[in-house]
C-alpha cells in the first residue's frame, strides 16, 4: 500500500514537473516569437477606415508629375517624395473619380525600387507633354548630364536617353535647375526652358530647337528673365490668359502666387512685373508657407480646356488651383488652392508631426493629439478595436478659430505639444512649444467629453535673476518672466516630486533635461527656477542636446514604465530614431537615469522623431508610436515587457556601453 502511494506521488511529481517544463517551453517559445516579431513589427499606422477621404499626401517635399499614367483618359499623379531620409521615391496616385473639379485619388503606391531618387536631389524635374507623349526631363544625380525619361506611362523610368546639352554650366554657381519642353516661340517645334537658381540670382533660359521633335538640335542658351528673389525656380509657363503666348506663374518666399504676363508675343516676349493673384480680395497663398519647397506644375486637371496649376509642398501634400477662364482687374482668375483628396490608408498629420496619446473626448479610447510643422494641432479620434480604426484628423480650435502658430516672418510652426491638466481643474489642457520657443498654454474651458480651448497664455517662471534663454533662437518674443525654451522641444506635464501639482519637464536653455517645479502661492500656481534634477548614475546632469545653432533643441521626450519595473523611464527622440534611459530611482531629490541605447534600429527620420507610448490593445504592455518628418506614424506593438528594443533577440536589453550624446 505504502509503495503504491510512493509510486503515485512520484508519478504526480514527474507529471507536475513535465507540465511546468512544457509551460516554460511554451512561454519561452512565445517570448522568442515575440523577439523575432520585434524586427518586423514596426510599421506605418493605418486608418483601417477605407471609406473616408483625407488630404493626398506622399510624405515630405512632394514634387508632382501630372499625366494619364494608366491610359484611361483622366489625369493621374506620379509624385516624388524628395525630402525623406527613409522613404524617398516615386509614388503613383490613380485618379479614381475622372475629370472633375474635385478629383479623388487612390492612396499612393511606390513604383520604384527602394531609395530611388529621380535625378538631382530628387526634385529638379518636370513632366513635358509632347505630341501626346509624357516625358520627364531631369539633371542626373550629380547635376551634370541632362536626361529624358521617355514615354513614362509605358516605360516607368526605364527608357532613359541623354539630351545633347549639359544640365548646368550656363550660370556660375548653379544649384537647382528645372527643365520644361514646350513650343515657346510658336514655330511648331518643342524647345527647352530652364528655370534655375544660383548664387548670382534666378534665371529662365531659352534653348531654341533648330531641328525637329524627333531629332532636336538646340541653340545656345538665351537669357529671357532674371530676378534676384526666389521666384523663377518655381516658374510654371502656360497661356493662362488665352491670348496666344506664354505667361508664367511663380511663388514667393512665403508661398504667395505671383503672375507674370507676357504682353508681347511668342516670337517677341515681354514679361511684365509680377502681380499677386487674388480671389474675393484675398491674396492667393498656399497653406504651406515655405515657398522654396513649392513645386508648381501646369496641367488641365479637370479637362475643361483651361490650364490649371497643381503644386507640391514641404508637407508632402498637393494643392489644386483651378483656372476659371475669367479675368479680374486684368489678371487671370484662379480659385484658391485646395488640397487634393485620396482614399485613406496611412494615418498622417503633415510633416514633422509630434504626437501625444490622450483620451481627448473621454469615450474610454486613447486618441492621438499632435502638432506639426505647419503650425497646427490635430485630433485623430480612435474609433475602437484592438487594432484601432481611426477618423480623419480634425484641426483643433481655440476661441472658435483653428490653431495655427506661425510667428512673424516664420515659414513653419514646428509645433510640439503635451496634453494634461495644467491648472488642476480636472480638464485636459494643451501646452505648446514651437519654432520660436515661447511656451504657450491653451486652457480647456469646456467639459471632459467636449473640450473647448481658449488662449493662448504664456508660461511664466519665477527666475532667480534674469530669465535664462538659449544662446541661439529663431526669434524671441518673450517679455518679462516668460519662458523661452529651445526651439522645437516638447513640453511635458509631470508631477515630478509627487506633491499633487503638475510640474513642467523639458530641455533648459543649454539642452539639459530640467524640471520647473510647481508651487502654490495664495491661490496662484507658479513655476520655480529650473533644476537639473535628472542625472546619470555618476551624478552628472543629463544633457540631451549639446549642439549649437539651429541644431540645438529639437528633441521630443516622454516618460513611461518601459521595462515593467514600476518606475517611469525616459523615452526620447535621437538618431537614428528613438532611445531610452532606465529609471533607477531617486537620489537626493534627483531622478537617476541609466542610458540603455536604442529602442528602434530603423531610421525613420531626417529631423527628430516624436515618440510616445500607447496601449491600444489593452494587454498591459506599453507599445510605441512615433511621429516622423513624413507625417505618418510608425507603430510598434510589443509582445512582452522584456522586449524593450528592436535591436536584439537574445534576452533582455543590457545598458549601452557607450554614453548618450545627440548624434
Amino acid at each position: 500500500m505504502r509503495s503504491r502511494i510512493i509510486t503515485k506521488f512520484f508519478l504526480s511529481t514527474v507529471i507536475l514537473f513535465l507540465a511546468i517544463f512544457l509551460i516554460n517551453c511554451q512561454e519561452k517559445e512565445k517570448e522568442q516569437a515575440g523577439y523575432n516579431a520585434c524586427f518586423t513589427g514596426i510599421h506605418k499606422l493605418e486608418y483601417h477606415n477605407p471609406d473616408i477621404l483625407v488630404d493626398l499626401d506622399v510624405g515630405f517635399k512632394s514634387v508632382p508629375m501630372p499625366m494619364d499614367f494608366d491610359g484611361d483618359g483622366d489625369i493621374d499623379l506620379l509624385i516624388s517624395e524628395s525630402g525623406s531620409y527613409a522613404e524617398a521615391g516615386v509614388f503613383y496616385f490613380e485618379n479614381i473619380s475622372g475629370n472633375t473639379d474635385n478629383p479623388v485619388f487612390r492612396y499612393g503606391m511606390r513604383i520604384n525600387s527602394e531609395r530611388f531618387r529621380l535625378g538631382y536631389d530628387g526634385m529638379c524635374f518636370s513632366v513635358s507633354e509632347v505630341n501626346g507623349h509624357y516625358h520627364v526631363i531631369t539633371p542626373d544625380r550629380v547635376n551634370d548630364k541632362l536626361l529624358m525619361y521617355r514615354d513614362v506611362p509605358q516605360n516607368v523610368f526605364w527608357y532613359k536617353t541623354e539630351l545633347s546639352i549639359p544640365a548646368r554650366g550656363y550660370i556660375p554657381d548653379t544649384k537647382y535647375n528645372v527643365w520644361q519642353m514646350l513650343d515657346f516661340d510658336g514655330d511648331g517645334v518643342h524647345d527647352l526652358l530652364c528655370a534655375l537658381q544660383s548664387k548670382q540670382g534666378e534665371y529662365v533660359l531659352f534653348f531654341k530647337n533648330m531641328g525637329t521633335d524627333d531629332n532636336p538640335q538646340y541653340a545656345e542658351s538665351r537669357e529671357i528673365i532674371k530676378k534676384g528673389k526666389a521666384l523663377l525656380g518655381k516658374a510654371a509657363f502656360a497661356d493662362y490668359d488665352n491670348d496666344g503666348d506664354y505667361d508664367f506663374v511663380a511663388v514667393d518666399e512665403f508661398s504667395n502666387i505671383i503672375y507674370f504676363e507676357n504682353t508681347g508675343t511668342k516670337q517677341k516676349y515681354k514679361f511684365q512685373k509680377g502681380s499677386p493673384l487674388f480671389y474675393n480680395r484675398e491674396q492667393l497663398q498656399f497653406y504651406s508657407r515655405y515657398g522654396n519647397a513649392i513645386k508648381l506644375r501646369t496641367v488641365d486637371l479637370d479637362r475643361d480646356g483651361k490650364i490649371d496649376l497643381i503644386a507640391g509642398d514641404e508637407d508632402g501634400k498637393v494643392s489644386f488651383i483651378k483656372n476659371t477662364g475669367k479675368s479680374e482687374n486684368g489678371l487671370p482668375l484662379f480659385l484658391p488652392p485646395k488640397f487634393l483628396r485620396q482614399q485613406a490608408k496611412f494615418v498622417d498629420f503633415g510633416a514633422l508631426t509630434a504626437p501625444r496619446i490622450y483620451d481627448w473626448d473621454n469615450d474610454g479610447l486613447d486618441d492621438i493629439v499632435a502638432g506639426n510643422g505647419a503650425g497646427n494641432i490635430g485630433f485623430i479620434k480612435n474609433l475602437g478595436g484592438k487594432t484601432p480604426k481611426w477618423a480623419a484628423p480634425q484641426l483643433i480650435k481655440a476661441d472658435g478659430k483653428v490653431i495655427r502658430i506661425l510667428p512673424p516672418r516664420a515659414n513653419w510652426g514646428y509645433v510640439t505639444i503635451d496634453v494634461g491638466d495644467w491648472n488642476n481643474d480636472g480638464l485636459p489642457d494643451i501646452l505648446v512649444n514651437h519654432i520660436g520657443g515661447k511656451v504657450l498654454w491653451y486652457k480647456n474651458i469646456g467639459t471632459r467629453s467636449k473640450p473647448a480651448l481658449t488662449g493662448p497664455k504664456t508660461i511664466e517662471v519665477q527666475w532667480k535673476g534674469q530669465p535664462l534663454k538659449p544662446k541661439w533662437k529663431f526669434c524671441d518674443y518673450t517679455r518679462g518672466s516668460e519662458l523661452l525654451a529651445p526651439w522645437r522641444t516638447s513640453p511635458l506635464i509631470m508631477d515630478f516630486n509627487d506633491d499633487g501639482l503638475n510640474d513642467l519637464v523639458m530641455l533648459d536653455y543649454e539642452g539639459y533635461l530640467a524640471v520647473y517645479l510647481r508651487y502654490k502661492e495664495d491661490d496662484k500656481l507658479l513655476l520655480r527656477h529650473p533644476q537639473r534634477n535628472f542625472i546619470y548614475p555618476t551624478g552628472e546632469a543629463i544633457r540631451l542636446n549639446q549642439l549649437e545653432g539651429g541644431s540645438c533643441g529639437r528633441l521630443k521626450i516622454t516618460f513611461a514604465d518601459w521595462d515593467g519595473d514600476g518606475s517611469k523611464d525616459l523615452i526620447f527622440s535621437s538618431k537614428p530614431a528613438v532611445d531610452w534611459m532606465r529609471n533607477l530611482g531617486m537620489k537626493d531629490g534627483k531622478m537617476v537615469l541609466q542610458y540603455m541605447g536604442r529602442i528602434i534600429s530603423r531610421t525613420l527620420m531626417g529631423h527628430t522623431d516624436g515618440p510616445v507610448v500607447c496601449d491600444w490593445n489593452k494587454d498591459g504592455v506599453p507599445d510605441l508610436l512615433v511621429g516622423t518628418e513624413t507625417g505618418v506614424f510608425y507603430y510598434w506593438r510589443r509582445p512582452h515587457f522584456n522586449i524593450t528594443t528592436t535591436m536584439t533577440t537574445a534576452g533582455k536589453q543590457a545598458p549601452a556601453n557607450y554614453p548618450y550624446f545627440k548624434r
